[in-house]
């Protein structure tokens, strides 16, 4: 009986909460967010995207977060490298990788204009997306289509070989885009409504060399790649709630991305709640917040998205963490309150 009444009740449950969405620029998360992005290896077996369709469930709660890292949702401005991209209003910025995407953001669109990053030997370069490359088209609803080709290439000074002065990398893609299915999604933190992109994506990449004036061709690679994003109207998530990759010849899952927190900005009404001192510290660090807000759990992660090990002691209103063992740095910690509320807060451990 008691199992029955547990299943009635989950059932009820994702009744409520399945209903077809249309996903707006109201539902993503304003610059000045931080976010935490999870990524799970171990149960890519277990993890199938599923049909496409109409009142769906993903029941994707068995996900595991093994890898962390934040994703900083940013103004162009406040990047090392928005003056490259001077028609974006939109960043997106991975901790981990010191990397960031460039987007046009308008009520009608969110479309990628731009990255930067850290190629291997070169160090940071940034590559337009010509054209841009179309995220998402507001309002987008169960059954939209749309086809894109778009591509990014770089040409790099290089000289570590004799003869060669320069080095050209491109990467093209042909896009099929539909958003194939609605339904319920269910995470590690919670059960949203959601909308179901399907990409169809063939990625050829090329690298030449510049060989006594000459372009030559030293590699090329075609990869089919089916993405599959999940997004949902709920302004409490803010992003992606989840992702995944697969070949598609084999229809292997190649990776899988969630969101492990609910939207966890800076704004003021936050930044008033919050306090921390002293900081930078080096032995102890005190979080306060009104007392009203019953404190849950904290997580203390380093900038790559890893969860540090550290005790801790809760009393109303307060938090006191021990971070005497903690290597010098910059640290993110994540607060989960009774009341569903998750909040981040920045500490600096000095030497």
């Amino acid at each position: 009986m008691k199992t029955l009444l547990l299943t009635l009740t989950a059932l009820m449950a994702v009744s409520i909460v399945s209903a077809q969405i249309t996903i707006t620029n109201n539902a993503l998360a304003s610059a000045g967010t931080e976010i935490l992005m999870a990524y799970d290896s171990t149960n890519a077996a277990q993890i199938t995207p599923g049909e496409p369709g109409t009142d769906k469930l993903w029941d994707f709660s068995a996900l595991t977060a093994l890898d962390m890292d934040t994703v900083s949702l940013m103004l162009p401005s406040d990047t090392p490298y928005g003056d490259a991209f001077p028609m974006a209003n939109f960043a997106i910025g991975i901790v981990s990788s010191d990397s960031y995407a460039y987007f046009n953001r308008t009520n009608s669109i969110l479309s990628n204009i731009g990255v930067a990053a850290t190629v291997e030997n070169y160090g940071f370069v940034t590559m337009s997306v010509e054209p841009p490359n179309i995220y998402l088209d507001f309002p987008e609803s169960y059954g939209n289509t749309r086809q894109e080709q778009y591509s990014m290439q770089i040409k790099i000074a290089d000289n570590s070989l004799p003869g060669v002065d320069s080095v050209k990398y491109k990467s093209s893609t042909s896009e099929n885009l539909t958003v194939d299915a609605w339904g319920t999604m269910v995470l590690p933190i919670g059960t949203f409504s959601a909308l179901r992109q399907k990409e169809e994506k063939t990625v050829k990449d090329s690298i030449w060399m510049h060989f006594f004036g000459n372009w030559i061709l030293l590699s090329s690679s075609v990869d089919e790649i089916d993405t599959y994003n999940w997004w949902t109207d709920d302004v409490g998530a803010g992003f992606t709630l989840c992702s995944i990759d697969l070949d598609r010849p084999t229809q292997e899952v190649t990776s899988i991305a969630f969101l492990n927190s609910y939207i966890v900005g800076q704004n003021e009404m936050l930044a008033d709640q919050i306090h921390c001192y002293p900081n930078p510290a080096d032995r102890e660090v005190m979080i306060t917040f009104s007392a009203t807000m019953s404190l849950q759990n904290v997580s203390l992660y380093n900038l790559s998205g890893s969860l540090m090990e550290v005790d801790s002691e809760i009393v109303p209103g307060q938090v006191t963490l021990d971070i005497d063992q903690l290597p010098s740095g910059t640290y993110v910690a994540l607060l989960r309150f009774y009341n569903g509320q998750t909040i981040t807060t920045k500490i600096a451990r000095r030497n």
